[in-house]
């Protein structure tokens, strides 16, 4: 049974007889009868009395017509749906991060998202470490990643910007003053689990500033490394913008200052919705330093 016979016999009933379903579907009539001849023999029933004045339903015909409505606005609809997607205009679109970065600058972008594409709906994905974020999606788990620049990409990359590493405590420090080497080396520290992402960016700092962190206390979520912090555990490093606009006394600048650049990026042909997400994000004040902004002697990773 093919679509366009359905379509054909839905037609004919419209139309009220075969010679002005024909024009109507720009058909031949003879063509058009071998079609609902084909019909009715697959179905094993007769569909249509033909007249000299029409055509009128038989009683097989009369149960199977709302039935071939009902098939042929099923495929319409879901032509529709697809093309909808492919344009852009509706479906998921699957955002694949590490998990700084989903309690940092992607929050802002998802009501922003929403009001763009209402139609669509934005699924977010963290991960705890860049290289598993790097396979996900190499192995199509996600339409678009944010995070870390990875280190080897073939599909497009776009850079959104720096965000700066800070260092949080304790309070007693106000946020604009700078944390030293000196100060960093004889501390306690709330540190990362190896498999946290922010665990190679804390040893980053500690080796650039050239000391070893004491660990009192070690967690795999960067807002239990924040608690830790601010209830006076010991030192940790976060993104500053993964830092609550009430914890922000807590945070101090690194010495010169130490930037992590994160950026978009997808397989080599990404999807319509990927594209525009992309484009938003890149369109947006988000909390991050560009590159001609950056202090002089930052340090970059």
């Amino acid at each position: 049974m093919q679509l366009r016979q359905l379509e054909y016999f839905i037609g004919i009933c419209e139309a009220g007889s075969f010679s002005a379903a024909a024009v109507r579907l720009y058909v031949t009539q003879p063509s058009l009868s071998q079609q609902i001849r084909a019909l009715e023999k697959e179905l094993g029933a007769d569909l249509l009395e033909r007249g000299r004045h029409g055509i009128t339903l038989t009683p097989a015909g009369r149960v199977f017509l709302p039935q071939a409505q009902r098939a042929v606005q099923a495929v319409r609809d879901a032509q529709d749906s697809v093309r909808q997607v492919v344009e852009g205009r509706k479906g998921d679109v699957h955002v694949l991060t590490v998990r700084s970065v989903a309690s940092g600058i992607l929050p802002s972008s998802a009501a922003r998202w929403h009001a763009l594409f209402p139609s669509t709906v934005l699924r977010l994905h963290d991960f705890s470490h860049r290289r598993a974020l790097e396979d996900a999606v190499r192995s199509g788990q996600g339409d678009i990643a944010v995070g870390p620049r990875p280190s080897s990409w073939e599909g497009p990359v776009v850079s959104l910007g720096y965000e700066e590493m800070v260092v949080v405590g304790p309070v007693g420090h106000e946020a604009e003053e700078v944390a030293e080497p000196a100060e960093l080396a004889g501390t306690d520290w709330v540190l990362y689990e190896p498999e946290q992402g922010m665990s190679e960016v804390v040893d980053w700092v500690a080796a650039h500033l050239g000391f070893t962190p004491r660990a009192v206390a070690r967690t795999g979520q960067v807002a239990a490394a924040l608690l830790f912090a601010v209830e006076g555990l010991g030192m940790t490093v976060a993104p500053q913008n993964a830092v609550p606009l009430g914890w922000a006394r807590h945070a101090r600048r690194i010495g010169s200052g130490f930037y992590r650049e994160l950026v978009a990026y997808s397989r080599r042909h990404p999807s319509q919705l990927a594209e525009r997400y992309r484009d938003m994000l890149t369109s947006l004040e988000l909390p991050l330093t560009a590159q001609e902004d950056l202090p002089e002697d930052a340090v970059r990773c």
